[in-house]
């Protein structure tokens, strides 16, 4: 029995020690559980097997290290219930075989002996109790520093967001002006509001730009940046710990994503360096002596790289700059021209340039796909490239759009058949900022990777991949097929729209919806990987054309007109970034890629729709506009005074010129009137805007101004607005002319005023005698016989009637009579006519003016004419 006893107290002790690792979080039971507790490890029951049996089970009874701790004590009871214990014999069912009297008399306990165990149980239990709860506080402290730690980086992000967004005061130019370092330290509020500053204002225009806005996986990318370099603190074992699980998780979440189970990922900043270092993981897979003689390795057979002439611009000559051998070891590889798409790489012209390849002792590296890249978003066909390439012993490599394809689940266990390594730009497709570049490539050899830098060993470039991770976590395998699959459907839901339009060239890869799968067809249904490339658009390339079955390249004015498009439905639809591009084979282009668009995620069906709908409305514009346009032509040639120009750069109708009756009657040319005709026609515009606003002043390709007409609808009447614009035109001509006849009133005017004073003063002086004019004689002969009275004191010239007339009654009755029928009266009085009067009116060739005097004649005390004094100059009239 004292054996029995020792087993029961040894078993006891090991059943405590085992909850010595509780969670942090325990809750104690009351005492009255802990005393039944107590008691239930203190029963014995009976055994009912032999006691050979019974003495092979008197070693402890241990918990398995695997057995989790239990949280309360109720949990140490269930648990010390499971553990095996002799049976007392109270405890024997009536069911159960009688045991010899002998053997219940040895497995016996006293009363005394099973209390003593008792006490002792609830002392150690009491005292494990002391232990949970000191532990217990101590997790509560370490976990609310933690809590503080992360709250307090969070509401730091947010004040950082918060700051970028609030509106500043322009610096001053002193201030923003570069600097040398200080020597002392500076304020970093000062820095903060110079960053502030140089983020939110360009130094080249004043115009503010705000940071763009970010959701909450942004903003978890953009802390997880903030984390990198936090953690970069730990200890370096912990560090490299860290950095390794979570290169290691980020690379089989990838792998799993797109299918490429016995892929390694390589995470990289620039979109091209992924195929670069794949690259020279290659030259030491398939040149076994070029770890060690480098660049000599290669003489004998030098490689070659084939890329498609649709791949990313600069592709080929990047790669051969840095591999470092030169651009005769890239090949471009032409696109379709007869059978199949035009942005599709030539199988046939790859096999023929293979074959020329391997016939002049050269070997065929690495093939570059593409699936869905460039600017257009050609899908090479994949499955004959990479037949082709398993038959010449050469790598696959592909990148482009299509294949975020790989992630819609439509096979999510079957592995897609899709080149050796791919490159996945998941910063664009997720629209998270600053995430990195990805490249999954097929694990082949571990030292060549290695020699090739696939293998991340700088702690740095490891966590490098934190935004990724914490993105792929936040979003994740739901949230990420989500938004990849939600930019499908918005590019194939603008794809299949413009498709059935008879104006719009499609010159990304275009499915009509009757011959297409949809995308939630994609989802549902298993279909193999070519077909799924093929089958997703993620960017959609059109313009307007005048013909949609021709692939001639668009002529200038339609380059113009693409231009006018794009930039007005970018005005009415802001949401949906419109691209314009210059292709060389197309001319220009209008661009837009859900998968390379910041915030595709807010992007409804709802704005594709308005969008469809900005395009018809505006096409509707393009389309009448070119219909008149030859109309236009028409009509301007038939006028008489005008003539058609061509505004380069200019989307309208076109301009037209005015051309005065005095430049095309004496056949002058229009560079020796420049300066007049452009006066006219600039003075043209500005009393046309002031009846329509579609008028405006453009500069024709001569340099030369003129009127330019913009765009028209059906129902606008050409004949109208051309009328306008002539009579304008020749009522300014004849005001033109109206000045010129008035200079020549003027100046006859001038003239003969001159030549009469001139002639008084000599008659005047003979009438006098030159005694008079003769210095100290004058004054003495004057002081005896002084002179008459002046008479005619100068010239009045009248513009209106024409006339120069002696002034005597303007310096008499301080007043000047107006030329023209006067009312009979008897109580009119008029001054006696001027002694003199000339009339200076143009000669009978000179063309009249518009203008007619007033047919009443009025008498003013302060005339706004004109007088010429006795010296020939023009004064004003009146006392």
């Amino acid at each position: 029995m004292a054996e029995q006893e020792k087993v029961v107290e040894e078993g006891a002790e090991d059943r405590v020690e085992a909850k010595e690792d509780p969670p942090k979080a325990v809750e104690l039971a009351t005492e009255e559980p802990v005393v039944e507790a107590a008691q239930a490890a203190t029963e014995v029951e009976e055994p009912t097997e032999p006691v050979a049996e019974t003495e092979a089970t008197e070693d402890p009874v241990e918990v398995p290290e695997e057995t989790p701790a239990p949280r309360n004590l109720e949990e140490v009871a269930i648990t010390e219930s499971e553990v095996p214990r002799p049976k007392l014999e109270a405890e024997v069912s009536p069911d159960e075989e009688e045991v010899p009297k002998e053997e219940v008399a040895e497995n016996e306990t006293s009363q005394e002996d099973v209390e003593e165990s008792r006490e002792t149980i609830e002392e150690k239990i009491e005292v494990k109790e002391e232990e949970v709860e000191e532990e217990g506080e101590e997790g509560g402290e370490d976990e609310d520093d933690g809590e503080d730690t992360y709250l307090s980086l969070s509401l730091f992000s947010s004040e950082v967001f918060n700051l970028l967004g609030t509106p500043v005061e322009p610096m001053s130019s002193d201030e923003r002006r570069p600097s040398p370092l200080h020597a002392n330290p500076a304020d970093p509020e000062t820095v903060i509001k110079l960053l502030q500053d140089l983020i939110t204002y360009d130094e080249e225009t004043e115009v503010p730009s705000a940071v763009g806005p970010l959701d909450s996986v942004g903003r978890m990318a953009a802390l997880s940046h903030m984390l990198a370099a936090i953690v970069t603190t730990l200890e370096p074992s912990h560090l490299r710990g860290l950095a390794t699980r979570i290169v290691s998780d980020t690379s089989m979440w990838m792998s799993r994503l797109f299918r490429c189970f016995e892929s390694t990922a390589f995470f990289h900043d620039d979109v091209r360096e992924g195929i670069v270092r794949v690259c020279r993981m290659q030259l030491h897979l398939r040149y076994p002596k070029f770890a060690i003689e480098g660049f000599a390795a290669l003489y004998a057979r030098p490689p070659v790289i084939y890329t498609s002439s649709a791949a990313r611009p600069g592709l080929p000559q990047h790669i051969a700059s840095m591999i470092g051998l030169g651009t005769n070891c890239v090949r471009v590889v032409p696109c379709n021209t007869m059978i199949g798409s035009q942005n599709a790489m030539d199988t046939a012209a790859l096999d023929r340039m293979m074959a020329e390849d391997l016939a002049a002792q050269r070997k065929p590296l690495l093939v570059i796909a593409n699936a869905g890249g460039g600017y257009v978003g050609g899908v090479d066909n994949v499955a004959r490239i990479q037949e082709l390439c398993n038959n010449n012993d050469v790598w696959l490599h592909v990148e482009g759009h299509a294949l975020a394809a790989l992630t819609l689940p439509n096979t999510p266990n079957l592995p897609a058949k899709v080149g050796h390594s791919l490159t996945l730009p998941l910063t664009l497709w997720l629209g998270v900022p600053s995430l990195p570049y990805v490249t999954l490539y097929r694990s082949c050899d571990t030292t060549a990777a290695l020699n090739a830098g696939l293998t991340a060993l700088n702690l740095h470039v490891r966590l490098a991949c934190l935004p990724l991770w914490s993105t792929l976590q936040t979003l994740g395998q739901s949230g990420v097929v989500s938004r990849i699959q939600h930019a499908f459907e918005l590019s194939q839901q603008l794809q299949w729209h413009l498709s059935s339009l008879n104006v719009i060239r499609m010159l990304s890869p275009a499915a009509t919806e009757t011959n297409s799968v949809s995308i939630q067809n994609l989802i549902s249904k298993s279909i193999g990987t070519t077909q799924l490339l093929e089958t997703v658009c993620g960017s959609v390339v059109f313009q307007y054309v005048e013909d949609k079955t021709t692939d001639k390249k668009n002529p200038e004015y339609f380059d113009n007109l693409n231009s006018w498009l794009g930039q007005v439905v970018r005005r009415d639809v802001g949401s949906i970034p419109l691209e314009l591009l210059q292709l060389e084979s197309a001319g220009l282009v209008l661009r837009w890629s859900p998968l390379e668009s910041p915030n595709t995620s807010a992007v409804t069906s709802a704005d594709v729709a308005r969008l469809i709908e900005s395009l018809e409305s505006q096409i509707e514009i393009l389309n009448a506009t070119v219909k008149q346009r030859s109309r236009f032509a028409e009509l301007v040639s038939s006028a008489k005074n005008l003539e058609v120009v061509e505004i380069p750069g200019w989307a309208g109708l076109g301009g037209v010129r005015y051309i005065p009756d005095l430049v095309m009657a004496q056949d002058l040319a229009l560079e020796n009137t420049q300066e007049d005709v452009n006066s006219l026609n600039t003075h043209l515009v500005s009393l046309l805007k002031a009846t329509d606003s579609a008028f405006s002043l453009g500069e024709g390709s001569d340099g030369m101004c003129c009127v330019r007409f913009g765009m028209v609808t059906a129902d606008t009447d050409l004949s109208e607005l051309l009328s306008l614009v002539l009579n304008t035109g020749r009522g300014i001509e004849s005001s033109a002319k109206f000045l010129d006849q008035m200079t020549d009133v003027v100046r006859k005017g001038i003239e003969a005023a001159t030549e009469d004073l001139k002639r008084e003063n000599e008659e005047r002086l003979w009438q006098e005698g030159i005694l008079r004019h003769v210095p100290l004689v004058g004054s003495v002969y004057n002081w005896f016989s002084p002179p008459p009275p002046p008479g005619i004191k100068g010239r009045t010239l009248d513009l209106t009637a024409g006339v120069l007339e002696s002034t005597e009654n303007i310096y008499k009755y301080h007043m000047q009579i107006r030329h023209g029928t006067a009312p009979c009266g008897a109580e009119t009085k008029l001054p006696p006519a001027p002694s003199v009067v000339t009339s200076v009116t143009p000669n009978a060739t000179s063309p009249s003016h518009s203008r007619t005097s007033s047919t009443t004649s009025g008498v003013t005390s302060q005339s706004s004419g004109h007088t010429l004094s006795s010296n020939g100059n023009i004064v004003q009239k009146g006392s």
